[in-house]
């Protein structure tokens, strides 16, 4: 019996989600090995490939910084803050910015929410 050592590195991972004809990138992230080789760029592509194997149509990079048109064109070479740098990895694959009305909290425990509140504004 012979056994063979298989050493596998992960340099990226992202999660997508698909429902009906739209999916969404909701999370991903990369290691600063290789990070040159840009393996989040194969990954996107190969989860767009996905989703529309899966019948998706639509394909939504989910978020962006909070300025307007103009200023998101006019400014993501320059700006690195914030969600700049992610603006400018999402714009690279072409499409349209889409706005919605963004992300609601329902609230059970008043009490508890306010704590938190003031925990996140840390």
């Amino acid at each position: 019996m012979t056994f063979q050592t298989v050493v596998f590195y992960v340099f990226a991972g992202l999660m997508v989600f698909a429902h009906g004809r739209r999916a969404w990138y909701f999370y991903g992230a990369s290691a600063s090995d290789h990070r040159d080789r840009m393996p989040t760029y194969i990954l996107q592509w190969e989860a767009m490939r996905w989703a529309r194997a899966h019948g998706c149509t639509e394909y939504d990079l989910w978020g962006v910084p909070d300025a307007d048109e103009d200023t998101l064109e006019n400014e993501f070479s320059e700006r690195s803050d914030g969600l700049w740098g992610v603006y400018r990895f999402k714009r690279g694959f072409g499409g349209r910015l889409c706005r919605s009305a963004g992300p609601w909290d329902r609230i059970y425990q008043p009490v508890l929410y306010k704590f938190y509140e003031r925990w996140a504004s840390r």
